[in-house]
Parts: C-alpha cells; structure tokens; sequence
C-alpha cells in the first residue's frame, strides 16, 4: 500500500478563544479555520440560505448578455445554443431551456460529440450557422479559448456570448458578451461557479425568482464538475439538495427508481458516483444529446428508456476503461515505474474514458498522469494532477510540443501530433524532476486534528453535521487517533470489515472498506488510525470509517 503523509493541524489557542465566544466546540472552529473561513463566516458557513447568494449582475457582461438573448427571442432570430458533453455542460443547457422554451421555433440545441468533433466550438459549426441563417450563438461551459472560431463568426456578422468558468489563455475580448468570472478585469465576489450555476445566474436576469426552481440541476453541476464547495457553492448546493429531493422533475425520478436511492436522500456521494457517472456515460461512449433529451422530455416511457440505456452505456464504460487501464498499466511496467509523470499513448483508444484512465493512473502511481489517443497522426489526449502540480502552469512551459490544450490546475486536455509524444514526455519529466521534492510525490492526507476517543460522543457528530454538504475542499473531517487497539477479531460486513476498537478505556466501532487496511490492523496490537466520523443509526452510537492506518 502506498505510504502517505499525515499532514495533522495543530489546534492553536485561537481556536479555543472562537469556540467560547461563539459558543462551538474547539474541534468544529479549528476546521472552520483549516477551510480557511473567517470569523465573521461562521454562521453563514453553519447555516447558509439562499439570501446569501451574490448578485448576477455583478459578473461580467451577463446584463450586456441577457439584453442580446430577449431581442433575438423578442423579434425571431436564429439562435444555436452549444454546450459541452459532460453533467455541467448538459445540465447548463438544461437550465437555460427554461427560458428558450417559450419561443420555439428559433432556438436549436449544439453538443459535440466526444468522439467525432472534440471538445466545444468549432469552425464547422460556425459554417454550419451560417449555412442556416443564425444571428445568435451562446456557448455554455466552452468557447473562453475558442479565438479563432469567436473571430469567424464576428466575420459572418454572427453574434456569440460566451457563459464559462474555465481559465483564458490569453483574454477572449471578441465575443459579443463574455460571462466568466475568472476573466481578468472581473468584479464578481465568488471564482469557482461551474457552468451550471453561471445558466443559473443568466435565467435569474432573464427570469427572476422562478429561476430557483432549477437549483436541483445546479446541485448536478456543481458536484459532477469537482468545483469547490465553499462560499456561493455551499449556498447552490444546499439549497440545490433541498430542491432535488422533492423535484417532481420526471428525469431526477427516474433516476432515482432506477439506482435503487430514496430521493428524499440524495447527497452529495449519490450524486458523483451514482447519478453522475450514468449522465455522463450517455456522453463518453455515445451522444450527449441523449442525456440533454432525458432533462427536456416530458415523454415519461422515453425518460424510463434513456435511464435504461445510460445503465448499459455505464457498465460499457467499465468495460471499455478496464481494458485501456490494462494496457497502459503494461506500458508503465507497473511497480517498476519510477517516472515524475505518467505519459501513455495507444491507437483508437476510446476517448470517452481518457479522463477516467488518466485519473485511475494518477492515483496509483500519484504522478501527474496524461493519456493520449491517436487517429493516425493526431493525438487527443486527457491530463490529471497530484496537489503538487499545477497542469496549466506546467503544459505552458511544454507548449512547443502541444498542438492545443486547455483546463483547470487538476484536469486538462491536449492535442498533439504523434512525432511529438517523446518530446513532450522529456520535457515534462525532466520539468517536473527539477521542480519537485521527494515528498511532492507522496500522498499527502490533511488531517483536520488529534483527537482522543474520550472527544467523541453524539453531540460531536452532530455538530459535525453542520458542515455538510461536503465535497471539493470541503471534504468531510478527519481525526487522527494514537495507540489504539484492538478489543476484538474483524468480522464481515457488506463491502469490508467491522471492528471495535480501545484508546483510553472507551471502545468504538470502526469499519474499514480497503483490504490493506484491514491486513494492517489484522496484523498488529497497536496502531494509529485516520478516520471520519458518523452515526451508528442502528446502536444510536458513534462509528468511526477508517481510512488510513499505520503500526
């Protein structure tokens, strides 16, 4: 099992002057300031309602935007709405759907196919706007580094407003409007919206108030595209939970009776790793279009058809992920690997699961990890990161190599020609060889604080509970105790082992989920334990989930 640091944060005195003042836990305030939330936040952390949401019209363009869209609409013209393939892409088309639905006949909808036509806008789209006599195209969740394309429709008199998050390049001031807060000369309180929420502020300019009944797709968006759930996030999110789980909306439904979920529990996990990848399959192994029908159609036989389908399309991605997996781990010769990044390349690779491979490498090997496929000479390719390297940052020192590429810190996308592949391959290993220390290249675990088992009772769990929902940056609290042990032998449980565990006279159930793990304990007297902490609903007791350990 590969080794990680413990990075534990001490509790500091401040914590403990907060906690009396605003009358918490010490425990509770120290996280509120590892998530680095301010003294004058915490309530509206504890408890976030959707007053706290920003102004839309503080972000850029979205006035200029909005103004474009209600005279296209108001006097008939020809508009291409353009999106990506992933949940945050679909699920910003939907939303926006709310307010182009009541002018039919002048709108279409554009979304690539992965395969086929790469990612966002392209120019044989452009002409096949024009073809059609369109005046009018929004790109949601792409088009912030789509230049050329921006250019050539201004050159046909063709208007574009673009709706992003992701980083420019260089600034994309072409674009009749360009609604993104990570633009340069942006005023908008909050960085990390996803594509999702940005529609979502859009319908609020168009709308009003009924925008808030798409807060259930926003709550889509937001998890599926891994933004970070702090500050406006938190409030989308939480209030997006809410609405998803009375939606009478016949897609989230479905869903739901298909996976086998209460929808009156849906969270954050459900929506990432259930409800999520079954969106996205319709994308990576078909056509997004079908995952954009299933929020539009109000065939309900339809909608039970396509969710169906999207569980065929899920265990086909398995399948098809599993065999390129294997063949790249061949590739790498496994544990004899011993590289500063995973670069790997094969034929016809797939390219709906690049992504998914690139993070499965990434995890094991806990290298940078980029996975490319090639047709013929051209090779399209998905990237994935560790915490120490920032993937915009290094492909722009390995631009000379790279044909195209664009992304976040953690996940990225590149174009390449064959010939260049050992070129780039040395020149971001000999890079991050020379930037990187040892440890930048082993796990690192942040561990919120030290606890003893004499800490942990309900109330704890309970307030703990406060802090949800997690997800990206905040993620739920983890605990490191010391000496602990064993007060009996491991017995099964679905999915992995229970076992009641001592530190100080007080005794708890753990329950561990990783076969490693489980050897550890089973092999030892006494050991120290990372872990979260729940509520055994059952005993009404708390219960710890282990997820690391050591002797």
């Amino acid at each position: 099992m590969r080794r990680k640091i413990w990075n534990v944060r001490e509790i500091t005195p401040l914590a403990y002057q907060l906690a009396q003042k605003h009358k918490l836990s010490p425990q509770l305030v120290h996280i509120f300031l590892n998530r680095n939330v301010k003294e004058d936040a915490f309530s509206r952390f504890l408890n976030p309602t959707i007053d706290d949401l920003h102004s839309p019209n503080l972000l850029p363009d979205i006035e200029k935007a909005a103004n474009r869209i209600k005279t296209a609409a108001a006097s008939g013209e020809k508009i291409l709405i353009c999106g990506d393939y992933d949940v945050d892409g679909v699920t910003s088309l939907a939303i926006f759907y709310e307010y182009i639905k009541d002018y039919p006949g002048i709108y279409s909808f554009y979304i690539p196919h992965r395969a086929k036509d790469g990612y966002g806008l392209n120019k044989e789209v452009i002409e096949k706007a024009k073809a059609q006599g369109r005046t009018l195209i929004i790109a949601f969740d792409c088009g912030t580094n789509s230049l050329e394309e921006v250019t050539l429709a201004r050159q046909y008199g063709i208007d574009v407003v673009v709706v992003d998050h992701h980083l420019s390049k260089k600034e994309l001031n072409c674009p009749f409007a360009f609604v993104n807060p990570k633009r340069e000369d942006s005023q908008y309180p909050f960085y990390d919206l996803s594509a999702g929420a940005l529609s979502f502020k859009l319908l609020q300019v168009l709308k009003g108030d009924s925008a808030l009944e798409v807060l259930d797709l926003v709550a889509l968006s937001t998890v599926c595209d891994v933004v970070p759930i702090k500050g406006e996030n938190r409030v989308l999110l939480g209030e997006g939970l809410k609405v998803l789980r009375k939606t009478k909306r016949l897609a989230i439904v479905a869903l739901c009776k298909v996976v086998k979920l209460k929808q009156e529990n849906i969270d954050t996990f459900h929506i990432g790793f259930i409800i999520g990848p079954r969106i996205n399959a319709a994308g990576r192994v078909a056509h997004a279009n079908e995952a954009l029908e299933l929020f539009l159609t109000k065939d309900k036989e339809k909608i039970d058809e396509l969710v169906q389908r999207f569980g065929e399309y899920n265990r086909k991605r398995k399948e098809i992920e599993t065999k390129i997996l294997k063949e790249a781990d061949q590739m790498l010769g496994g544990d004899a690997f011993d590289g500063h990044a995973v670069v790997v390349s094969g034929q016809n690779w797939h390219p709906g699961v690049l992504g998914i491979v690139a993070s499965r490498l990434k995890e094991k090997y806990y290298r940078p990890a980029f996975v490319i496929s090639f047709d013929d000479n051209v090779g399209k390719g998905s990237a994935r990161s560790i915490h120490s390297v920032h993937l915009m940052q290094v492909l722009d020192q390995c631009s000379s190599s790279l044909s195209s590429y664009g992304g976040h810190s953690r996940a990225a996308g590149i174009e390449i020609a064959k010939e260049e592949v050992d070129n780039f391959k040395d020149k971001i290993n000999a890079l991050l060889r020379e930037n990187l220390s040892p440890d930048d290249l082993i796990p690192v675990l942040n561990i919120d604080v030290q606890i003893g088992f004499q800490d942990i009772n309900l109330e704890f769990i309970g307030e703990l509970g406060k802090l949800k929902p997690f997800g990206e940056e905040n993620a739920k609290p983890l605990f490191v105790t010391y000496a602990v042990t064993k007060k009996n032998h491991v017995r099964k449980i679905p999915g992995g082992v229970s076992i009641w565990l001592t530190e100080n006279s007080r005794t708890f159930e753990g329950v561990i989920y990783n076969k490693d793990l489980q050897q550890i304990i089973e092999s030892a007297d006494t050991f120290d334990i990372v872990y979260s902490l729940e509520e055994n609903t059952y005993h009404n007791t708390p219960k710890l989930t282990i997820r690391d350990c050591r002797v």
